[in-house]
């Protein structure tokens, strides 16, 4: 399989949450992160081909924020090896200047 990927991917050794705004539920954890997506870990397979508004929710203060919300479209998506969980991709469609710029930190500390 060729590698599409044009941005490096930075692991988050954080507990980030992402949560669909539209229901209110939480879709998973983000495992990796880049300045234009994500690749989420969760319990349930995520609906492929949709778009997300989504709130990732930090586990400190970064930017004077404690979360902040974007939308994403879903990509991609695998059963984990184990099985039970599920990676997906998501690529960011619609995200505001102050969430960016808490992507931009936690990106750049890594």
């Amino acid at each position: 399989m060729n590698e599409r990927r044009k941005l490096e991917r930075h692991s988050v050794s954080s507990s980030l949450e992402v949560y669909d705004l539209d229901t209110g539920t939480l879709l998973g954890r983000v495992v990796d992160l880049h300045v234009e997506g994500l690749m989420l870990l969760s319990e349930k397979p995520i609906e492929m081909f949709k778009s997300y508004a989504l709130q990732i929710n930090l586990p400190m203060t970064l930017n004077g924020v404690t979360e902040f919300c974007l939308d994403a479209e879903s990509l991609w998506n695998r059963e984990s090896i184990g099985g039970g969980q599920f990676w997906t991709g998501l690529q960011f469609t619609n995200v505001p200047e102050d969430s960016r710029g808490c992507i931009e930190r936690m990106v750049a500390s890594r």
